[in-house]
């Protein structure tokens, strides 16, 4: 079996993690698509393991309930690196935050995500 790239664990935690309210359904994903001592960096805070980036992304979804996490251009990556774009704002509406998601792959799961914001 192949491992996952990191286009595709990007792709899934956007729409499988930080787009899903239920914490179970995103706590399955997260114990899948993480390592267990993932390490989360974002202008807020650095985080480490799968419970406590399950922790910040439910206070992420907190602050902008009916939000959603959407693409805003290509995936750019190079082995086990991969960077994605991405806006968030009310469906079909304008944004109201946007940045840049930047992962590193170990063993066909992020080891490290960083998020950078945009302005």
């Amino acid at each position: 079996m192949t491992a996952p790239t990191p286009a595709a664990l990007l792709g899934r935690m956007v729409e499988e993690v930080f787009n899903e309210p239920d914490a179970e359904r995103r706590a399955a994903v997260v114990a899948e698509v993480f390592a267990e001592d993932v390490v989360f960096t974002d202008p807020g805070a650095v985080v480490t393991g799968r419970v406590a980036l399950e922790a910040a992304i439910t206070g992420l979804l907190a602050q902008g309930p009916g939000f959603v996490f959407s693409p805003a251009g290509p995936f750019r990556g190079v082995g086990g690196l991969g960077s994605r774009p991405w806006r968030l704002g009310p469906p079909g509406g304008d944004p109201v935050l946007a940045g840049l998601d930047v992962v590193e792959v170990v063993d066909g799961r992020i080891a490290r995500l960083w998020t950078m914001l945009d302005g």
